[in-house]
Formats: structure tokens, C-alpha cells, sequence
């Protein structure tokens, strides 16, 4: 498994952590979160203010990018399990159907639907 990259943008201090044993890294000198860049991302030299600001560029870009996908997949869940609800509920009743049913409203509950 490979190391991954994590950086503080705002001391340029960078740490390189197995990426499966760590939940939460913090910077060793400002005590803040660090951002997990991943493990093919170059990090700039600690004097390359300019890397660093398109280093952070690069980072929210990502980001915003990544949250509008998980965004997209909640909803896309959130609709399947709508659309399984009532494909369930349309069909005649029996006990282990209407067990089903509830089971998939409380997951859609818990989806913050």
C-alpha cells in the first residue's frame, strides 16, 4: 500500500502517512488538519510559495469536484431506494414485503432524505 501525501497550506509542511491506518492527521507546527493530496501529487519545496499556491489551487478544485460527485450519489441512491419503495408497496401485501418496505424507509431516513 502506498504512502499518501499529507499537507498544510499554511505552514508548507508536508508528512507522508499509510493512507488506511489514519483517520485524522494534524501539522506537527500549527496543530491544524492536514489535507490528504494522495500519493502521485508532487509537493513543492517549502520556499516554493508559488507551487504551493497552485498546489492549494489544485486541491480545492479537487475537492469541490469530489463533493459534487458524492452529492450526485446520495441523490441517486436516495431516488433508487424512493423508486424500490414503491415498486414494493404497488405489489400485494404480505409480511416479508412490508418488512422490506420499512427497512427501506428507515435507510432512506438515515440517507437525509
Amino acid at each position: 500500500m502506498s504512502k499518501r501525501n499529507w499537507v498544510c497550506f499554511d505552514c508548507r509542511a508536508a508528512v507522508r502517512r499509510e493512507d488506511y491506518t489514519v483517520s485524522d492527521v494534524f501539522c506537527a507546527l500549527c496543530s491544524k488538519p492536514l489535507a490528504n493530496i494522495g500519493y502521485k501529487i508532487p509537493v513543492p519545496a517549502k520556499r516554493n510559495v508559488r507551487g504551493w499556491e497552485e498546489l492549494r489551487a489544485q486541491y480545492i478544485i479537487t475537492e469541490r469536484e469530489a463533493s459534487k460527485r458524492r452529492r450526485t450519489e446520495r441523490i441517486k441512491q436516495k431516488h433508487a431506494l424512493e423508486r424500490e419503495i414503491v415498486r414494493l408497496e404497488s405489489r400485494p401485501a404480505n409480511a416479508g414485503r412490508s418488512k422490506a418496505v420499512q427497512r427501506l424507509r428507515k435507510t432512506l431516513k438515515g440517507a437525509g432524505a
